[in-house]
């Protein structure tokens, strides 16, 4: 029985998961063949592509091309900053990872790129040093209350 291209990309991310990228790449290959239109497809078997085989030109045209049909779609930005990051092009990954955000900011995967690229949020106050304890202090005030106040509450019990 031949497997269709939705159960091969389920595989490829499995695999993903699992550290395991060349069969990942090879799974995104199959499912990319049966459906070249599909931009899922498109990121995920150019970012393995390019990691795995070092096709860095591939992997930056599928990943661009499945941005330009779904560019709302913060992972595909993701797998784009991982190519570039493959090319040693560290100031297009960037770029590539803060656009993902901006569609997604509590993208986990897209902010642990950033901070292992060392790229950190703008101080609060931006004319004191980061290690200021006034700048700290506010920051960690702020990344703890903030996110809090702006979760959705339930219906008012009553």
């Amino acid at each position: 029985m031949t497997e269709g291209p939705q159960e091969l990309f389920k595989e490829g991310l499995s695999l993903l998961r699992r550290g395991d990228l060349e069969e990942a790449a090879k799974a995104f290959e199959k499912a990319y063949g049966h459906d070249r239109d599909n931009p899922a497809y498109m990121s995920y078997y150019g970012m393995c592509a390019a990691l795995k085989w070092g096709k860095i030109g591939l992997g930056l045209e599928l990943c661009t091309k499945a941005i330009k049909k779904e560019f709302f779609k913060a992972e595909y930005y993701l797998n784009l900053g991982k190519v570039y990051l493959a090319a040693d092009n560290k100031k297009g990954a960037i770029t590539a990872f803060k656009k993902g955000l901006r569609f997604d900011p509590d993208n986990e995967d897209i902010n642990e790129m950033m901070i292992q690229l060392g790229i950190r949020k703008r101080p609060i106050i931006p004319f004191l040093k980061r290690s200021n304890p006034l700048n700290k202090y506010l920051g960690i005030f702020f990344r703890r209350t903030l996110p809090n106040l702006l979760r959705k509450k339930g219906p008012p019990k009553g």
